[in-house]
């Protein structure tokens, strides 16, 4: 078997570097081609037609050359990543009525010989690459362009192959054997999350590959691969969406900036482009900065911390509140506007028509706009009599005229006035900060009055740590975005006093269109760590582990801050064989006591910040509400015994269930 397996691997390298050469010269001549066409523009725009149509043909074909060129990049890019492993499995299907089966090789992208011919290698996202993932030996089916496939696997193969060379192929009945899993599990992790192509399950395959749910909601344990799945899932969407959906167009909001990073390789390892991310916290900051800084997640988070946070802060994000802003917006709709008499010069309009079109026939127009709209009207009817378009000057005036029958424009005017007539007058905003609680009551108010910002077209948005958004952000994200969603989480990752389960009001926000999955298997953390986590939590688990085991968790007892500094120190030069280890902290104020500690110690390491970009190898100190959706190969907590509140006890869960092999705590005894 093996030998004719190494023949296999050996046709198969040789079809990727002769496919390597081709795109190489096809690169080359493109190169040359756009290059010649340029100067000839240069050369000959001044005589080119007067109607321009000769400029135009230039700048469509030099466009054409340009898409071809990325087009022959990404192709590269995938052949060079087959010379190091060009597939790692194979499925023999035999379709009903056939005798003899077809073959079918498994990996990152597709390979073949000519248009037209069979493949080498099937793309893990094509059809029947299904079979791989979601069967065992014996019947099977999948889904084509033709219809349903049925028939029966005959066999499962999967295999190692690295830098070209077969390590092993092992024959299998069952769905991506343990010992595969459990040899990817136990390598140690990276600064960047890695593709799971070669270890998807079953259970995180099905929601990969569904294209028939407009909102999928994943409730997901720690180490469930939730955003491993959630990227796959869009890789696979790009790969048979090339017409309507490219990768520009979907957006993932992530927690933090440092996620964003961790996160960064596996579209370009699957062979897509990047695609968006950033925070909502950025995105409201960004939206706001005309009225002041917006403060984001963390700071209020380290105020609750510090016990320092506001009584009205939690319910600001609630129902509740949203309730009292929209009654707050309807009596706007007459507290705000002083309709009266509109002229100008030839225009006129009396009291009750602009009455009558701001209440009914522009209704469905947000308040803020709504005479603006009238007044676009009214220049339509007056360019019609007159049979001329009117100066922009002359429609800016018009325009400036009849806002003034707003008392305000302004939307912070218009928060402080809600504020006000509500009984908060001592939560006024008056200076240059806008602190947290108050961020998306503003921007919710603002969007509620005002008709969203024009932006590039979002097609599929994936919300990343779905606990940690509230009832008024998702309401804020629903007038933003009209798309299909991938919304993933932990109820049990909660930063906050109390877990919080969103499922309780997102489909009264989303409707029917909702479809909810519930991830109970962790692969990240041995059964030892997880076993710890599970202590923690004190609630009936329904949480699945992989049988992997490893050094049990170990708490060390110091008598002083220094004595727990000086364990702490030797227990991270004693983990130098891990690629990654995390000094995880309560506060940032902690994190930063912490490595000024180990720094004094020679421990070099990386502090982050909020504001931190970049997640690297070796040592990082942060505290807990930054290392949401990281992993480590081992994780120190010291100070373990602070751990004491509802939302500390939140903050540990978190950190401890961050550890892929090694686990330590510190308790300082005095």
């Amino acid at each position: 078997m093996r030998i004719e397996e190494e023949k296999y691997l050996e046709l198969v390298l040789q079809t990727v570097h002769r496919k390597l050469e081709e795109v190489q010269k096809k690169l080359g001549d493109n190169a040359r081609d756009m290059e010649s066409m340029n100067d000839y523009f240069w050369e000959n725009y001044t005589e080119f037609d007067e109607y321009g149509y000769e400029m135009f043909d230039n700048k469509m074909a030099l466009k054409t050359r340009l898409t071809q060129q990325e087009e022959y990049r990404r192709d590269r890019k995938r052949y060079e990543k087959m010379l190091d492993a060009p597939y790692f499995g194979r499925v023999d299907f035999c379709y009903d009525g056939d005798e003899e089966p077809e073959v079918y090789y498994i990996g990152v992208g597709n390979l073949t010989e000519d248009h037209g011919k069979g493949a080498y290698v099937y793309d893990w996202r094509a059809p029947v690459s299904g079979l791989f993932y979601d069967y065992d030996k014996g019947k099977a089916s999948f889904q084509a362009p033709a219809g349903i496939m049925e028939g029966e696997i005959t066999r499962k193969r999967q295999y190692k192959i690295r830098d070209g060379r077969l390590v092993f192929a092992l024959e299998t009945e069952m769905n991506i054997d343990d010992e595969i899993l459990q040899q990817t599990l136990s390598e140690n992790g990276d600064n960047r999350l890695k593709s799971i192509v070669t270890t998807i399950q079953k259970e995180q395959n099905s929601i990969i590959r569904d294209t028939r749910h407009r909102i999928m909601v994943v409730q997901g344990c720690a180490g469930s691969g939730k955003t491993s799945v959630a990227l796959h899932r869009i890789a696979y969407l790009l790969y048979h969406n090339r017409e309507s959906l490219q990768a520009a167009q979907v957006l993932v909001l992530s927690p933090n900036s440092i996620f964003g990073d961790y996160i960064s390789r596996i579209l370009p390892e699957l062979g897509e482009e990047n695609i968006c991310e950033l925070t909502l916290d950025d995105y409201a900051y960004r939206e706001l900065n005309c009225y002041g800084e917006a403060e984001d997640k963390y700071d209020e988070l380290e105020r609750v911390l510090h016990g320092c946070a506001s009584e009205e802060a939690e319910y600001k994000q609630n129902k509740a509140y949203v309730k009292e802003l929209d009654l707050f917006l309807m009596q706007q709709e007459w507290e705000n506007v002083e309709i009266g008499d509109f002229k100008y010069k030839k225009i006129f309009c009396p009291e009750e028509t602009i009455s009558r079109f701001f209440y009914e026939k522009f209704c469905d127009v947000p308040m803020l706009d709504r005479l603006e709209k009238i007044a676009e009207y009214l220049i339509d009817e007056q360019e019609t009599i007159q049979g001329r378009d009117m100066e922009d000057e002359e429609r800016q005036k018009v325009l400036e005229k009849i806002n003034r029958m707003y008392v305000t424009m302004d939307p912070l005017e218009l928060y402080n006035r809600f504020l006000a007539e509500s009984g908060r007058e001592e939560q006024l905003l008056t200076g240059d900060t806008i602190p947290y609680e108050d961020v998306y009551p503003l921007l919710y108010l603002k969007y509620s009055m005002k008709e969203l910002p024009k932006r590039r077209k979002v097609k599929h948005v994936v919300i990343d740590e779905m606990q940690d958004y509230s009832y008024l952000q998702y309401r804020i994200l629903q007038k933003l975005f009209d798309c299909p969603m991938t919304i993933l989480g932990d109820r049990r990752q909660t930063m906050g006093e109390k877990q919080s389960n969103v499922m309780k009001f997102l489909p009264e926000i989303y409707g029917k269109e909702i479809f909810y999955i519930d991830m109970k298997k962790s692969y990240r953390s041995t059964c030892e760590i997880m076993q710890f986590a599970e202590q923690l939590i004190q609630e009936n688990s329904e949480t699945e582990y992989v049988d992997r085991h490893g050094e049990l968790p170990h708490t060390r007892e110091a008598g002083s801050i220094e004595q727990m500094y000086e364990m702490l120190a030797e227990d991270l030069r004693d983990g130098s064989d891990c690629r990654t280890q995390g000094v995880l902290c309560l506060t940032q104020e902690e994190a930063e006591s912490v490595w000024s500690a180990l720094k004094e110690k020679g421990i070099e390491a990386d502090l982050l910040t909020k504001d931190s970009m970049k997640f690297r190898t070796g040592i990082s100190v942060m505290p807990f509400y930054l290392a949401k959706g990281l992993e480590f190969d081992a994780v120190y907590i010291p100070d373990a015994q602070k751990y004491q509140t509802p939302l500390e006890k939140q903050a540990m869960y978190i950190n401890v269930t961050r550890a892929l092999h090694k686990l330590k705590t510190y308790i300082l005894l005095t």
